[in-house]
Order: C-alpha cells, then structure tokens, then sequence
C-alpha cells in the first residue's frame, strides 16, 4: 500500500508525512538532526513538527536546553482512525437534527446569494473546490510564486486529482517562476493549455477563475487569504473575453 497516500487521508501533507516516517525511523530527535535528515530547513521541519503536534502524530520534551520531537507511535494512530470515526458520527448527528431547519429555509423560497465572500484556509478551500467540482474547462489568470504552503498542499491532494479525471482541460496564464514550473508538473494532465508570461512586465497578484456562470478572484498569499465569487453570466463572458485578449497579446 502507498504509505503517503494513506498518511494524507489521515490529513497529513507531503511534507508532514515526510517528516512523521523520518521521526519514525530516526527516534527522538531535535529539529536541526531531523533538518540533515530529510533535507528540508530547520524553520520547515518546525513548522511541520507544530502541524503534527497539533494533528496528534508527534509529541515533544524539553532536554538539555533542547526540544526534541518524537514520532506518535503507529498503534497510536488506530486511536486516531476511532476519534475520526467518533468525529463523523457526531456530525452525523448533528446534521440530522438540523436538516428540518435547513428544508425548512430551502422551501421558503430564500434565493441563494449572488456573491459569496471567503476568508482564511477553510474558505479557500472552498473556492478550490468550486474549480473543480464540474467536469468543465475553467480559465485561470495565476500566480503560484507566493501561496501559502497549505493552499499549495490543498491544490495539489484535492484538485489535481479530481481535475485529471475530468474530460474537459483548463486553460491557464500564468506567471513564470520555479514554483509554477514544479507546479506544471505535478498537474500534468489538468490543462490543454498554458500561456506563461513574465513577472516582471505583467505580474499577476491575484487568482482570476471562470468556469460556467461564475468568477472568482482569489487571493492565496500568506498575508491575505481572501476570495470572491461572482455568479453571473453576463460577467463569467466578459471575463472570458477578457482572458482571449490577454491571451492574444503574449
């Protein structure tokens, strides 16, 4: 069985998962052992070992001066899978005693809003979500040079797999740089076309995505995680008309 693509079901990243079997296999270690390691910085491996403390996978003991992490045991982890399972059965729960409430709203005839407003991680990842829950082509305008890891970890677990399924490509310009070059890769098979453009004359700060009737304009950068979406024909066509243009202009 793929051991990464177990741990990511269980919620953890590329990274976290690296750094979870490298603590595995090493033992109790300080951040800076665990960095040589793996081979990642000692500012990453501190910000993933603070993911997996908090996710239950690690745990950590002052010694010496020293702050040593230690991998959550791999019999630990059926205690996981129940809190899981534990978890799942609440919502269940809950969502059954609210569902009359929510018929009850969805017959008085309360018309679904035309603009919705997201912030932070959770709201993004929904805004991802949005892009690729159909099978049909969106348009992006984008930027992968600065976006916070965890977005980046989200686009790469959710929508690349569920885009590389679809029948219908995307199409997308996008500025150049390292990360959208890596980018490109990982996504093999999600776009029929990419028109990349230089930073430098024509840098693209936000996330422009059209697909059917909505627009959206997203920001993924660490320091504001915000996102708009426009459900609107008339403007969904416009800025697809804007897109032919800047196509045509590179």
């Amino acid at each position: 069985m793929d051991i990464q693509n177990f741990l990511s079901q269980l919620g953890l990243s590329e990274k976290e998962s690296q750094v979870y079997l490298s603590s595995l296999k090493y033992g109790s270690q300080t951040a800076s052992t665990l960095a040589l390691k793996t081979k990642l910085p000692r500012s990453t491996v501190n910000f993933v070992f603070a993911d997996l403390l908090h996710k239950g996978f690690a745990s950590k003991e002052s010694k010496s001066n020293s702050t040593y992490y230690t991998a959550t045991p791999p019999e630990d982890i059926r205690y996981n899978l129940d809190q899981k399972k534990a978890s799942l059965r609440k919502l269940e729960s809950d969502f059954n005693e609210i569902l009359p409430y929510l018929e009850g709203l969805q017959t008085s005839g309360t018309p679904m809003p035309k603009v919705r407003y997201y912030e932070g991680l959770e709201g993004l990842y929904r805004t991802i979500d949005d892009c690729c829950d159909q099978d049909e082509t969106v348009h992006f305008i984008s930027s992968h040079n600065n976006m916070h890891p965890k977005i980046r970890d989200y686009i790469e677990k959710i929508y690349i797999p569920r885009s590389q399924k679809h029948k219908n490509k995307n199409v997308m310009i996008i500025n150049e740089g390292q990360s959208a070059d890596t980018y490109l890769q990982k996504a093999a098979g999600v776009y029929k076309e990419v028109h990349k453009v230089d930073p430098q004359k024509n840098l693209f700060k936000l996330t422009t995505a059209i697909h059917g009737n909505n627009t959206l304009f997203i920001s993924y950068a660490p320091e504001d995680l915000s996102g708009l979406i426009i459900e609107n024909e008339l403007i969904a066509d416009h800025m697809r008309t804007i897109f032919d243009i800047v196509k045509k202009g590179l």
